[in-house]
């Protein structure tokens, strides 16, 4: 289930907030500690969806000012009001709390736990001190300091699954957000989104929407595998969107998240049984090879992997960017003696570089600022190196940008001087966010073919989806929610 707070401030807000949330919630959480001058009753009224009450101490991360008797006498006026559940806090003072446990239905309790600070090492004692308690469902939510903390929240979920216990367990934090996704498909009772972005009651929340929509935590699932991008930052990633729509065409259960990840052998040394597949980042694409069995012979020579795919026991490394630019290119004209330049010489401009080579093009590569990595790349891809201030002297059939010019926050520069472009001339940006950057409108007003970047993106997904399932991607598709959400 999906559980959409309620956090006001005003009544107002609040009984808004109620009505927009019927739409995508299944139950709603009434936080009374954060709605000031709160109306039970006329909250209420206003909902259709079932109800939780929580009244949250500052102790415990909340707002309510006052002595701990009002706060549980305002959880007992809930219960006569006939709410579905409240929320109680363990840490409430046992001489108030276990009278007003052991007085209450405990069908209509949730005995929780937060820890702001950190997740403990071991959660079982915590665990079944809880469950030894009145109440049906327990709640246990703390905050990850690192992302293998997660394991440990998965660990116990599934052990309140295996003991029909209900639980709702939860990690706080950027590091925790894997958890809000995929505590439900473990056994949790439920999971907090937001109603909007601006709205969380706590850190790390995701909204509702995207966990209903994007995510599909509500969908029953028996089997399903996890599949994810690691790299730091990640929040940018687009592929959650493309991959889950893909899953969801296909009639997948499996579901593609994100791993926000510094350290890469910790992290693959940890999560290795967990995933299935992974799209990797950078600075992740070269940490990562020495960590898999076997690494393709493309990826090999590129010096770099973006795609992770389990084969057998093995663990097996990919480059899809190669391919899905080459793909991309090939759909407007040949390479095959055309001369090419290339903006960059990072790790993108040595994917492509390569593919260009391997079709037989003329190659040259630029540097702007690091001399010493451009001629490394030239010496790399047997090719011609130039100073970007020199793009415009060559014979260009051909121009690639692999540098971060036109994404945020250049949107508004372009790596290549608009006077410099000529009719015929196809211009390819591999940056995909703007949808239309400044170097292709002004190649598409002097007469260019364009390719925007979205096709570089859109082809490597594909094919890592393809790697990962054994099925063809439902492209048209991805370009679709692409398009979408580049165009909101």
């Amino acid at each position: 289930m999906i559980c959409i707070p309620i956090v006001g401030p005003s009544m107002s807000k609040a009984q808004e907030q109620i009505a927009l949330a019927s739409a995508i919630a299944d139950i709603l959480e009434l936080r009374l500690d954060l709605i000031e001058a709160s109306d039970l009753d006329t909250l209420l009224d206003a909902a259709t969806l079932p109800v939780i009450v929580t009244n949250r101490s500052k102790h415990d991360g909340g707002q309510f000012k006052g002595a701990d008797e009002d706060r549980v006498q305002s959880l007992k006026d809930a219960l006569m009001a006939g709410v579905d559940y409240v929320d109680i806090e363990v840490s409430t003072p046992r001489k108030i709390l276990q009278p007003f446990l052991e007085e209450s239905d405990p069908v209509k309790i949730i005995l929780s736990y937060h820890d702001f600070s950190h997740t403990p090492e071991d959660f079982n004692p915590l665990y079944e001190t809880m469950c030894e308690m009145p109440g049906e469902i327990v709640k246990i939510v703390t905050y990850a300091r690192d992302l293998s903390d997660n394991l440990k929240m998965f660990e116990l979920l599934k052990r309140a699954r295996q003991e029909k216990q209900k639980l709702i367990g939860l990690c706080m934090g950027d590091l925790g957000e894997i958890s809000r996704i995929l505590s439900p498909l473990f056994g949790g009772f439920l999971t907090f989104g937001s109603l909007e972005t601006g709205q969380e009651s706590a850190p790390g929340q995701i909204p509702g929407t995207t966990l209903k929509d994007i995510y599909r935590v509500n969908v029953e699932r028996s089997d399903f595998k996890i599949y994810g991008v690691i790299g730091n930052p990640v929040s940018k990633s687009l592929g959650y969107l493309v991959h889950n729509r893909a899953f969801q065409e296909k009639g997948s259960f499996d579901i593609y998240v994100s791993f926000l990840v510094d350290n890469v052998e910790k992290f693959f040394t940890s999560f290795k049984d967990f995933f299935s597949g992974l799209s990797v980042t950078m600075p992740a694409k070269e940490q990562i090879m020495p960590l898999l069995d076997r690494v393709d012979e493309t990826a090999r020579k590129i010096g770099a992997v973006n795609t992770v795919v389990k084969e057998g026991i093995e663990w097996v490394g990919y480059n899809t960017d190669c391919s899905g630019a080459i793909s991309a290119l090939e759909a407007c004209t040949s390479l095959q003696g055309k001369n090419i330049l290339i903006l960059g010489s990072g790790g993108t401009a040595k994917a492509i570089g390569y593919g260009v080579k391997e079709r037989g093009g003329n190659l040259t590569v630029t540097y702007k600022h690091n001399q010493e990595r451009g001629e490394r790349l030239a010496r790399e891809l047997d090719c011609e190196l130039i100073h970007a201030q020199d793009a415009g002297t060559c014979a260009i059939d051909i121009l690639i940008n692999c540098s971060p010019v036109g994404m945020s926050p250049k949107v508004e520069e372009s790596p290549f001087l608009a006077r410099d472009f000529k009719a015929g001339m196809v211009v390819f940006d591999s940056v995909y966010n703007p949808l239309e950057t400044r170097l292709l409108r002004e190649a598409k007003a002097a007469g260019c073919t364009v390719i925007p970047g979205i096709e570089l993106f859109i082809n490597q997904a594909a094919r890592q989806f393809e790697l990962w399932t054994g099925q063809p991607a439902p492209i048209d598709i991805l370009r679709e929610v692409l398009l979408g959400k580049l165009s909101a």
